[in-house]
């Protein structure tokens, strides 16, 4: 694992070393971060933002979205200052969360102790030992005679699994993204016109179809051989879960909570007044407003559904290969949500207009799952039964 190709991009420092107007220049001269982010800036070639205050809070986004890490001075205020203190904290833990809210690694550079920033930070991650996106080192540690000292931060990410995968994701997607469309534009400057107008007279929805292509298009272009395998299977990365955060995991890659009212997809889930799960299985491409009808009175083919009990669901796990043994007749949902898992029946298909269903959605089951569900169904109705197979035998 290579750090400096691991964290390349745009880099924001918050030190008041980089204050224009001091008050002790001296110091602020000497500081030791004009040394650590010279050598950032010399051996990794990374550009960075500098400032010696907090941003208004109006930045932060724009902030965020181009940075690829943040080094933070805990201390932004003047010493013996009790009031601007404790309100620069607050505002540097404010700061934070907004920065992981953006999976943005933030790397406190400091002069003060790290076990009193330790001490501030356990007010915003309460339930977490460790901070997960939050390094916290002394200046003086990352010297050594002018030479940069970076192996704690080396292993501080290849111990946090989520910082090591978004970096190492985010270098694939950018190459593959910098290749589609230097490729795509070389053919066509104008090509997302020739596909948007290609859409139109499929009668499909141009801005769904074209962001499908894209993505499509990503996918066939990413390494799949970018992660390394020592860093998923090494002592410190092995970690036992709770059944209660598998199935969160589980939910979290293939159902979607917060969905927009404003658009309906196969594989939308609603919840009916009765208790009971209506899942859409028509096609992305008949859920859209034509001939100036408006979203509400698209009709949607729905599943109806029901809650399973985590015993019943088990007796259907074919336990050599981790599988769901479902009936012909039926497709389960392992993980929806917080609502479960939910077993659909085929031989229950009902029509009902969006108006109806717009305020009951409980989210949207993601692919390849929503495919599998459509494909089965497909083969159901058309299904040809056999005769059952003697006991006997």
């Amino acid at each position: 694992m290579e750090l400096r190709l691991l964290m390349s991009g745009i880099a924001i420092v918050l030190d008041d070393a980089f204050d224009p107007d001091p008050v002790d220049r001296s110091l602020n001269d000497h500081d030791l971060i004009h040394e650590i982010v010279r050598l950032i800036e010399q051996e990794w070639s990374t550009p960075f933002f500098k400032t010696h205050r907090i941003p208004a809070e109006s930045m932060w986004s724009n902030l965020f979205k181009s940075a690829s890490f943040i080094l933070l001075d805990w201390r932004l205020w003047p010493k013996g200052a009790a009031t601007l203190e404790e309100h620069g904290i607050r505002e540097n833990l404010e700061f934070i969360r907004a920065a992981i809210d953006y999976s943005v690694p933030v790397l406190i550079f400091t002069n003060e102790d790290p076990t009193d920033i330790e001490g501030h930070l356990n007010t915003l991650f309460p339930d977490e030992s460790t901070h997960g996106f939050v390094f916290v080192e002394r200046k003086s540690e990352l010297l050594n005679n002018g030479t940069l000292v970076l192996t704690a931060i080396s292993t501080w990410v290849a111990e946090n699994l989520s910082v090591y995968t978004l970096k190492n994701w985010d270098s694939l997607l950018q190459q593959a993204r910098i290749g589609l469309f230097r490729d795509m534009y070389s053919k066509n400057p104008n090509w997302p016109a020739v596909f948007w107008q290609t859409y139109l007279q499929d009668g499909v929805d141009a801005s769904s179809a074209l962001t499908d292509m894209i993505n499509d298009c990503l996918t066939g272009r990413i390494s799949a051989d970018a992660f390394e395998s020592t860093i998923f299977t090494s002592k410190s990365a092995a970690t036992s879960v709770s059944l209660e955060d598998f199935h969160a995991l589980l939910s979290a890659t293939c159902f979607l909570v917060n969905v927009s009212e404003n658009e309906v997809r196969c594989g939308d889930v609603f919840k009916s007044t009765r208790g009971r799960y209506l899942l859409n299985i028509r096609p992305d491409c008949d859920c859209i407003p034509r001939d100036d009808n408006s979203l509400d009175n698209i009709e949607l083919y729905v599943l109806k559904g029901k809650k399973t009990k985590p015993l019943k669901l088990y007796n259907h796990v074919q336990r050599a290969h981790g599988q769901i043994l479902e009936r012909i007749y039926e497709a389960i949902v392992f993980a929806a949500g917080d609502e479960g898992s939910i077993v659909f029946d085929f031989r229950r298909l009902r029509i009902r207009s969006y108006s109806e269903l717009r305020s009951r959605r409980i989210g949207r089951l993601l692919q390849p799952y929503m495919t599998t569900i459509q494909q089965r169904y497909a083969l159901f109705m058309q299904r040809q039964g056999l005769p059952r197979i003697p006991d006997q035998t």
